[in-house]
Parts: structure tokens; C-alpha cells; sequence
């Protein structure tokens, strides 16, 4: 589905290491981002409510489009995605200023995505 001329797609966090899942109940929409090379970046109160600052925490650089360097943490994470029931394992990071929660091509990687942008829809399937 697209919002306001985005694509996005509904999913659930987890933290399989410590049984927790975000959201509690029901899924989020989460932005597909082809120019964000990670696997996802979420704000800092869901990666708390995912008790993954809890974890051991790795430190990244980031580059934002207008090539200003940002520092964020992270550990690692799932992502399901109920519509396929499919999920995959990967770093999740947060850092200060993020307000969406955001899906990169590290986490895309194994999906056949098709966006149609005149129809304002886009399909998503699993490769395996």
C-alpha cells in the first residue's frame, strides 16, 4: 500500500531473546526505503519498548542523503511480515530524530518487490 505517496507495509517487531514484540498486538506500517542500505532503523521508543538497548549494542555510521554522518546503535532483531507469514533476522538500529520506522535493502534482500506507482499499489513475495 502506498501512504501519501509512500510505500509501506505492515509488520511486527520482535525481540525473540526476550519475548517481547511490538507492536503488543495487531501489526505497524513500516516505510520501504530503497535508498537506505541497513536492514531497518526504528525511533528510539520502540527500540526500548523491544527492550533492545538491553542487548549487547553495536555502534554504526550512518550517511544521510545529504551525506551528514550520524552515529546510531543497535542490535539484532526480526521483522514479520503477517501478510507472507515470513520473517527475517537482522540489525536493527535507532538513533536520535527518527520518527517512522524504516525497512532498508538489507531487509529486502530475498523479496521480489513490484512498485506501481500509477496505481499507487505494490506487491511484495518471498523469493524462497
Amino acid at each position: 500500500m502506498f501512504v501519501n505517496g509512500t510505500p509501506v507495509i505492515e509488520i511486527v517487531l520482535s525481540n525473540p531473546l526476550l519475548s517481547v514484540k511490538f507492536p503488543e498486538s495487531g501489526s505497524v506500517l513500516a516505510v520501504i526505503d530503497t535508498g537506505y542500505e541497513g536492514f531497518a532503523v526504528v525511533p528510539q521508543d520502540i527500540f526500548k519498548k523491544l527492550r533492545l538497548d538491553e542487548l549487547s549494542q553495536h555502534k554504526r555510521a550512518l550517511t544521510l542523503p545529504t551525506e551528514r554522518l550520524i552515529e546510531s546503535t543497535g542490535s539484532y532483531a526480526r521483522i514479520i511480515i503477517p501478510e507472507l507469514k515470513t520473517f527475517r533476522d537482522g540489525f536493527v538500529e535507532t538513533t536520535d530524530g527518527v520518527d517512522e520506522i524504516v525497512l532498508g535493502t538489507e531487509f529486502l534482500e530475498g523479496f521480489k518487490l513490484v512498485l506501481d506507482y500509477c496505481t499507487r499499489s505494490f506487491e511484495i513475495s518471498s523469493c524462497w
